[in-house]
């Protein structure tokens, strides 16, 4: 018998597991307090888990069954109902899963694709003191962009950084905040994870805790960005990164137009005022992590998500199977068997047959 496999109900198990884990993913997220003792990255790699989890819906063969026959009773019972004469209901909800899917895939595409060019079509304005600091990066190369069209900065890119800012009036030392911020982005390669969520998003765009997910998982990104270089800030430059942060929400422009932003990271996000909260308690906070406290966590985070795949949610075979006749089966001309429930019992003789215990039972004619 096959170690690995494959079913409607390794799939259903996973879903199941995958949506408990985001849902205790978001309510820490929310939790400063818990980021700050355990750190961001532990969220995140929790989410990674669930993810793989999600993706991966191994049965291993000595799972641990919890029963649901109750459920799948019924619900087998309507998957199976026919739509007209030819179509079941299974296959009319698999068909709008997979339009679903693709309609999602185009439109995320084709917003990111019009985002992007956009961004590279603006009216541009010269900063030198951007350009002499952009000048310091060698990697990531940086390319810049100044417009009176854009918001508020914001980058995007793979192995090249694409920031584009608007034309504020900072100082040499806000810029670079700024800068770093950005490029800090590219070196975590948060534009792949990016991409990445949209593809998870449009293929299970049926379930609405995908799209709270990613957006708490963009807003780890930042905690993550923020967390990188406060660690090797001065007290006194962590409240000028974090002064340089007010300084962009109260300038940005908001004549203009907000696009949606699928790909690009923004330096601020002005409708999320608890996010912005959260950053400055993060950075304001002189706690440092726990090493050992921290490591165990990951340990305890790795083991659990190795111990769910011992677990399937699935119909119990011993209660789904339907019991078997109880007869007396006549093999030989003076030997006798006697199957309960279809599993075989014992070897009776010809006087046996005919007593009050068995006389009750069937006798088939058969052979060996």
């Amino acid at each position: 018998m096959k170690a690995l496999n494959i079913s409607i109900f390794s799939l259903l198990s996973s879903f199941i597991l995958f949506n408990f884990a985001a849902l205790i993913i978001i309510l820490n997220r929310n939790k400063t307090a818990f980021i700050i003792r355990y750190g961001i990255n532990l969220l995140l790699l929790s989410s990674l888990l669930a993810f793989i989890r999600l993706i991966l819906p191994i049965d291993l063969y000595n799972a641990k069954i919890i029963d649901i026959h109750q459920i799948y009773r019924p619900l087998k019972y309507f998957l199976v109902l026919k739509i007209g004469n030819e179509l079941y209901i299974y296959q009319f909800l698999l068909l709008l899963w997979g339009i679903g899917t693709v309609l999602f895939l185009f439109y995320y595409l084709s917003t990111s694709i019009l985002e992007i060019y956009k961004l590279n079509h603006l009216n541009c304005t010269p900063c030198p003191t951007l350009e002499t600091l952009c000048s310091n990066y060698m990697q990531p190369k940086v390319v810049i962009k100044i417009s009176p069209e854009v918001d508020v900065p914001k980058v995007w890119g793979f192995y090249k950084c694409h920031i584009y800012f608007p034309n504020y009036m900072l100082s040499p030392d806000e810029w670079k905040f700024i800068l770093d911020h950005e490029v800090q982005h590219i070196k975590l390669h948060d534009t792949f994870i990016k991409m990445l969520l949209l593809f998870l998003t449009a293929l299970f765009w049926w379930n609405p805790i995908m799209y709270i997910l990613r957006k708490n998982i963009d807003q780890m990104l930042e905690l993550r960005c923020d967390s990188k270089l406060a660690q090797n800030y001065s007290l006194e430059m962590q409240n000028k990164y974090l002064e340089t942060i007010l300084k962009v929400l109260r300038e940005r422009n908001t004549s203009l137009t907000i696009s949606k932003k699928y790909l690009t990271a923004s330096f601020v996000n002005h409708s999320a005022y608890s996010l912005t909260r959260q950053r400055f308690e993060m950075i304001l906070n002189t706690k440092k992590l726990n090493k050992n406290r921290t490591f165990l966590c990951y340990c305890i985070t790795v083991l659990l998500f190795a111990s769910s795949y011992f677990i399937i949610l699935q119909p119990d075979e011993k209660m789904t199977t339907e019991p078997g006749p109880t007869l007396i089966l006549h093999t030989s001309p003076n030997e006798y068997k006697l199957y309960i429930n279809g599993t075989f019992s014992q070897n009776l003789t010809p006087n046996e047959i005919h007593s009050k215990k068995y006389s009750k039972y069937e006798i088939i004619e058969g052979s060996n």
